[in-house]
């Protein structure tokens, strides 16, 4: 690992050493002792470099369903084939489950009988009621119908005709009364006719008699036969309603008892419904199949106290792999960034990768996801900080593997027509930025701001015009204004 890193330094203090030969002044005077070169505008890229692994962007591990240990491997599809969506990629024994099967069918044939019986029973109780409930019903109707008779008919009737007699009695008293005072005035001027007074006095005592004769009858129907006959009226009533809600509960309580019977043979018949659908769910998961096409790799772990790949005559417990199915029509590439370039990156740039089991292919991405915390690269004692970052390959590739190792360049930033120089002709002291100009035989320190810059070339903002020279080496003190 060390000789790697040793070599990996090598060649980018060569690339390094090669570029700057490329940007040094070619134009510079051949008796000049110095590394000048001269500012003019370039285009360069700004690139995130890091090295990454290649997985599937979409895998599945395959693992048994069946509950407890009854799963035992008949069929196992071979370590490293390429499988289809739904090829049979594991067969477990169904023997158990078949047997199971049969039993549970014979249970539930009979349980559907005996729901068949109850509900039979359910039925004939509905009737029943349907049948006494029609009949106390009928009851209740004629009651309220003689009670409204009685109250809104015959009642009111008998109460007006005894209040009209009243009234007419007491109208006729009182017109004799009248017809009495008239003759008493008229005897007073002197006008006597007693035989007609008196015949007059004797017809109003017995319209008197008359009309307390009709109150009486009036008072004693409106306030004893009328409520009597109403309160009988209405006892009927409520002994046809005390009737039919009697009928009622009991009828409830009949059906209540039927129904419950139904239902707990349906509950029975649904408990082993449910088992055997799940016995059948049980039978269906014997047969494993790809859910997508990719390659199968058979998962090693610890079987019977050693490790090793899974084979035929395993027997597998629930959840536990047996092979891993990486799609590799689509791939991946899970990396890492350093913090300090993680404002260069955003979702969607284009990225440069190449694998080193073929590294002469160029092969295009784009970056897919970004990291919100930052970890600890724990291998090294830096105290760097990285962001997890998801590249998606564009095209698919039958050569690139899971877990290849994977180097990439991610397209940053792209500047145009810039004016720059390159990195080794920057210097920083205190925190500020500069560049030695070369003035003809000295060099004038000059202050410069920076904006864009890659390991070779460093964009100038401020400071320096195109065309003006720098050197790319510090200058020894004599040579500095």
């Amino acid at each position: 690992m060390k000789n790697m890193k040793y070599t990996i330094i090598i060649v980018m203090l060569f690339i390094l050493g090669v570029a700057a030969r490329h940007f040094v002044r070619t134009d510079a005077a051949e008796d000049s002792d110095f590394a000048l070169f001269t500012l003019r505008e370039h285009d360069f890229s700004i690139e995130i470099k890091t090295i990454g692994t290649l997985d599937a962007a979409r895998s599945h591990m395959i693992s048994s369903q069946l509950q407890g240990d009854k799963g035992k491997i008949i069929y196992l599809v071979n370590d490293g084939e390429a499988v289809k969506s739904g090829d049979v990629l594991v067969r477990l024994d169904p023997a158990p489950f078949e047997e199971e099967i049969l039993r549970l069918k014979g249970e539930t044939v009979s349980l559907q009988s005996a729901v068949e019986a109850a509900e039979q029973i359910l039925e004939w109780e509905k009737n029943q009621m349907e049948k006494e409930l029609s009949t106390a019903q009928f009851n209740l109707k004629i009651a309220r119908l003689e009670a409204k008779r009685l109250v809104e008919g015959e009642g009111p009737l008998q109460i007006s005709q005894f209040r009209e007699e009243k009234e007419k009695a007491a109208e006729e008293y009182n017109r004799y009364i009248s017809y009495i005072s008239d003759l008493r005035e008229l005897n007073k001027k002197g006008y006597e006719n007693p035989t007609e007074l008196k015949m007059a006095e004797k017809k109003s005592l017995e319209l008197k008699e008359k009309y307390a004769s009709a109150e009486k009858k009036y008072i004693s129907y409106t306030q004893h036969v009328f409520p009597s006959l109403k309160e009988s009226a209405n006892a009927k009533v409520g002994k046809a309603e005390m009737e039919l809600e009697q009928i009622r509960k009991g009828s409830v309580f009949k059906i209540a008892k039927a129904i419950s019977s139904v239902n707990e043979t349906k509950g029975r018949l649904a408990i082993m419904t449910e088992s055997l659908k799940h016995a059948q769910n049980e039978l269906d998961r014997t047969g494993i199949t790809a859910p997508f096409s990719g390659i199968a790799i058979l998962y090693e772990t610890f079987r019977d106290g050693q490790k090793r790949k899974p084979r035929v005559g395993d027997s597998v417990l629930k959840n536990q792999p047996i092979l891993y199915l990486p799609d590799i029509s689509a791939m991946i590439v899970e990396t890492r960034i350093r913090e300090i370039d993680l404002h260069k990156a955003s979702r969607g740039q284009v990225c440069m990768i190449r694998a080193d089991a073929c590294p002469d292919i160029v092969f295009e991405g784009e970056v897919v996801f970004i990291g919100v915390m930052a970890e600890m690269q724990h291998e090294r004692k830096s105290g760097e900080k990285y962001f997890q970052v998801t590249i998606s390959l564009k095209k698919e590739d039958a050569r690139l593997r899971p877990g290849m190792t994977a180097r990439v360049a991610i397209l940053a930033d792209q500047v145009r027509n810039a004016l720059s120089v390159p990195v080794q002709a920057v210097f920083e002291e205190n925190g500020d930025m500069f560049c030695y100009q070369f003035t003809g035989r000295t060099f004038r320190k000059v202050k410069i701001q920076t904006g864009r810059q890659n390991e070779n070339m460093a964009e100038i903002l401020s400071g320096l015009k195109k065309g003006d020279q720098v050197s790319l080496l510090r200058p020894s003190p004599k040579d500095i204004l």
